[in-house]
């Protein structure tokens, strides 16, 4: 011990020796929790799935940052030890930061937002939604950007920080919500009845009972326009299939309306 203490540098040796090893330890052990997290959000979910890519995302980030902070501590309590002034460099440091902070302020909001949608789980890629502006199926999530493509083919690139408000229409079900117009001499309660069966009919076959979750649910008269009696109803449907049903749904509806001899209502001609 007296040797120790009449050789400094050895002291500083031990010292940073032990530092050193404190961050290799503390990397270990950061590696093993963000390993743990992201088994946990991903699941036991299929390789290639979007759920898995987003936990590997997340996963990654925080095992960087996590390295990058135990060995920035560790570097500068080598410094010290070494004789080497850290005050200075951590004023520039502190100064560089301040100004890349102004200079890159959009870039880090739109980092720390797409941690935020990636940890919540706001949507993932394949599904249909409105964000910043846009409407369309996501095709790529990263932490800066959210791709989405349009139903007329454009490719639109939204930053993840202008994403104030995200519609997700294929999270758990989807429903497609319609407005059947009647004309105001035809008996209401019959034609829904009629376009229950019809809904019915058609869940009932091998082709779209995956897709239809349930019955067509009638909310009601909607309003009274100039022309017809608006019935407002819905189909809750498989994630991602509404439009598909819906279409589909449309199409039969005016058959069997058309069977049951109840037109649908069109406006008067234009007087001459």
């Amino acid at each position: 011990m007296d040797w120790l203490r009449d050789n400094d540098w050895a002291v500083r040796l031990l010292v940073i020796g032990a530092v050193v090893l404190a961050g290799i330890v503390a990397t270990w052990i950061a590696r093993r929790a963000v390993t743990r997290f992201e088994r946990r959000v991903g699941g036991a979910q299929a390789a290639g799935s979007p759920g898995l890519k987003r936990a590997h995302t997340l996963a990654a980030l925080l095992s960087a940052t996590a390295a990058v902070v135990i060995w920035v501590v560790v570097l500068i309590t080598v410094l010290e030890q070494a004789g080497v002034p850290v005050g200075p460099l951590l004023a520039a440091a502190g100064i560089g930061g301040i100004a890349l902070g102004f200079g890159a302020q959009h870039l880090v909001r739109d980092l720390v937002a797409g941690f935020c949608i990636l940890l919540e789980n706001q949507y993932d890629v394949g599904d249909e939604v409105a964000v910043g502006g846009v409407e369309g199926t996501v095709e790529a999530i990263t932490l800066r950007t959210t791709v989405v493509r349009s139903l007329d083919g454009g490719r639109h690139v939204v930053s993840n920080g202008e994403v104030r408000v995200s519609s997700n229409r294929t999270k758990v079900y989807s429903r497609y919500v319609f407005v059947l117009p009647l004309p105001y001499d035809v008996d209401t309660d019959r034609a829904i009845e009629v376009a229950r069966a019809a809904a019915d009919a058609m869940r009932a076959e091998q082709t779209w009972a995956t897709d239809m979750l349930g019955p067509l649910q009638v909310l009601g008269i909607d309003a009274f326009s100039e022309h017809s009696v608006d019935v407002k109803l819905y189909v809750e449907t498989r994630p991602g299939r509404q439009d598909a049903v819906g279409r589909e749904l449309r199409r039969r509806l005016k058959l069997a309306l058309g069977e049951a001899e109840i037109p649908l209502p069109f406006p008067p001609p234009a007087p001459r």
